[in-house]
């Protein structure tokens, strides 16, 4: 019998769910990290006295550094593990976040934000990977939308304690505040994240079959006597060929385009509504508020679009979330001048940005097989990050040229378009064939 099919069609285990809440926890703390200079903006520029332009940069910078980390850093993990990548990440993190607290100035800031960028990036998809892996068939579309949710939960936590922590110690205490929680999950990954059995059965690092027999036996499982027999075929093919071989590049352009489109319009809105509350209203603690709320509207989309997987197909929640969120943005573009309308529509931006989020995440790791996962999953995610890096710079100089914030909301309502054409695009591919998601070799107990 096929032992990971045998755990993906059973119960989850107490060891899986461990591992789960694990990788749940540190991607918690990567929206923090990520959010904390959208919070930390209005009071870094007034102290600083920053010109629009160059906060952009500032804005964009860790998503650059998520960028390179995703299409540079996770493709390792199909070569060294998803566990040592994972917890390599953090450490950079830290290092990074703790660093930003020391910046005495805008160049400074940038490096360091960039070097936290690349942990965050090097992490985001490979977690990815390795929840959906760890889940079982049933949950997998439920947990991916829990796993998702962990990102604006980290930045709407960071959203919470930004306003006392920047008001009585300034705004270094919340980027110093990220880099010591980043250090405690540092340890606690190294104690508690285990190794991907998918990895161990697809890419048979040495002492694999003794680690599998390990992790088996806290599942309450037997051991195996030997590992699979790999196909010649797939032991020639490399993780990058796979993602661009026959149907399977049609379905990674679809994915890079459309997730690329998402994620600008998520992270101009993430990024920027603060900022221009905060300008719209004169008070910087009500732009720190309404990001806030625009996070709070994500979590609530990611368990929206998890408890929905449990009855229909992440592809079509996918595409209805994606239309939905083009119609949010125009929305907001009308309401924008009415402070308070405007904030209430910022939860539902934030539900529906991020219930699409959650629904690529959940659909992607269907279209390779364990030997690509990270590598396809890691590129979709850094591609998209190099387009919405576009976004926040783009909407600096907008603003810098006069741009009423309001046209800028119904400009980033058209990639939003864009998204949900390819992913319907995918599911027609996707259905031709017939696709599920595809499974390691067979293991024999």
């Amino acid at each position: 019998m096929d032992v990971l099919q045998d755990i993906r069609r059973s119960r989850m285990t107490r060891f899986q769910v461990v591992a789960v809440t694990v990788a749940l926890v540190m991607i918690l703390l990567d929206g923090f990290d990520v959010a904390a200079m959208a919070y930390a903006a209005p009071s870094l520029s007034a102290e600083w006295g920053t010109e629009p332009v160059m906060l952009g940069y500032l804005l964009s910078a860790s998503l650059f550094g998520m960028a390179a980390g995703s299409i540079f850093i996770t493709p390792i993990a199909d070569v060294i593990g998803r566990r040592w990548l994972a917890v390599g990440s953090m450490f950079v993190i830290a290092v990074g976040m703790g660093l930003s607290a020391l910046a005495t100035d805008e160049f400074m800031l940038l490096v360091f934000r960039l070097l936290t960028g690349l942990g965050v990036g090097g992490m985001m998809a490979n977690l990815n990977v390795f929840v959906s892996e760890y889940a079982s068939d049933a949950r997998r579309g439920s947990i991916i939308g829990i796993y998702a949710a962990g990102y604006p939960i980290g930045a709407t936590i960071g959203g919470v304690v930004a306003e006392p922590l920047i008001t009585v110690f300034g705004w270094q205490a919340l980027f110093l505040a990220g880099g010591v929680l980043s250090a405690l999950m540092f340890v606690i990954a190294l104690l508690f994240l285990p190794e991907s059995l998918d990895f161990l059965f697809a890419r048979q690092p040495k002492g694999a079959l003794g680690k599998a027999n390990r992790i088996l036996a806290r599942m309450n499982r037997p051991p195996l006597t030997a590992l699979p027999e790999l196909p010649k075929t797939v032991e020639s093919r490399s993780g990058i060929a796979e993602i661009f071989h026959g149907k399977v590049r049609f379905r990674t352009f679809m994915l890079w385009i459309g997730y690329a489109c998402l994620v600008a319009a998520y992270y101009f809105a993430n990024t920027w509504t603060p900022q221009i509350i905060a300008g719209a209203s004169g008070e910087e603690a009500l732009g720190i508020r309404t990001g806030t709320l625009a996070n709070l509207g994500g979590i609530i989309g990611c368990f929206i679009f998890s408890a929905l997987a449990l009855r229909f197909r992440s592809n079509r929640l996918l595409f209805g979330a994606l239309a939905g969120a083009a119609g949010a943005y125009v929305l907001f573009g009308v309401v924008f001048s009415v402070i308070p309308v405007a904030m209430g529509t910022a939860v539902l931006l934030g539900i529906l940005t991020t219930a699409g989020i959650a629904g690529f995440y959940a659909v992607a790791p269907g279209v390779y097989t364990a030997r690509a996962r990270a590598t396809g999953i890691g590129w979709m995610i850094g591609i998209g990050r190099l387009v919405s890096i576009v976004a926040p710079i783009l909407v600096g100089y907008l603003i810098d040229g006069g741009w009423d914030p309001a046209t800028i909301f119904y400009l980033f309502a058209l990639p939003l378009l864009a998204s949900a054409a390819c992913v319907a695009a995918l599911s027609v591919s996707l259905r031709r064939q017939g696709a599920t998601l595809p499974l390691a070799p067979t293991a024999s107990a």
